[in-house]
């Protein structure tokens, strides 16, 4: 249960983030987390896009 109620209170505290903060400075921070993940994995970035989207060309 208290695991539960972590995990809405963190939805709750993420989605007031969003509505408070520009779709600018959203962009940038989830750009720094995917580029972090990324740069720690041996496949490019083209590599994950096709993963992501088997159609993708």
């Amino acid at each position: 249960m208290k695991n539960q109620k972590q995990r809405v209170d963190f939805v709750d505290y993420w989605a007031k983030y969003v509505r408070t903060h520009s779709d600018k400075e959203w962009s940038r921070q989830q750009n720094v987390i995917i580029n972090s993940c990324l740069s720690s994995t041996t496949i490019t970035a083209e590599q994950f896009l096709k993963m992501k989207d088997p159609e993708r060309k």
